[in-house]
């Protein structure tokens, strides 16, 4: 799986923020320059530029995406992707865009992956 890759996280040069990403994913990110950054839960994460978030069900709650909000916000208008990798703890696209409506976040975009899973891309203002 290429989910950074995918979702042109690092592309650019640009070092990352990765929230809780599968074991996956980490070999992925080590190839990358810069390397990301990386964070057990989203309270210990900091703002970037670009932020990815793999949350499960209890992680989409009004407070934890006001916060995803305010760290893209104070990384100067980040890019965020909220990822469900689509096993059975990880919500689904309709429980994530249901969370993200409403909140301070905006869907931006939707990128399909390789492995049944999805991803929301979100920035930090309502639409």
């Amino acid at each position: 799986m290429n989910v950074l890759a995918t979702l042109g996280v690092g592309a650019d040069g640009v070092r990352a923020m990765l929230i809780d990403p599968p074991d996956d994913v980490l070999g992925e990110a080590g190839r990358l320059e810069p390397r990301p950054t990386m964070a057990s839960s989203l309270q210990v994460a900091e703002p970037a530029l670009q932020i990815v978030w793999w949350p499960q069900r209890n992680d989409l709650s009004p407070e934890s995406l006001s916060r995803l909000a305010w760290m893209l916000s104070a990384a100067g208008g980040g890019a965020g992707w909220l990822v469900s990798d689509g096993d059975e703890e990880s919500p689904s696209r309709e429980e994530l865009v249901a969370a993200v409506d409403g909140s301070a976040l905006r869907v931006e975009g939707e990128t399909a992956l390789d492995d049944g899973g999805f991803a929301l891309h979100v920035a930090a203002g309502e639409e």
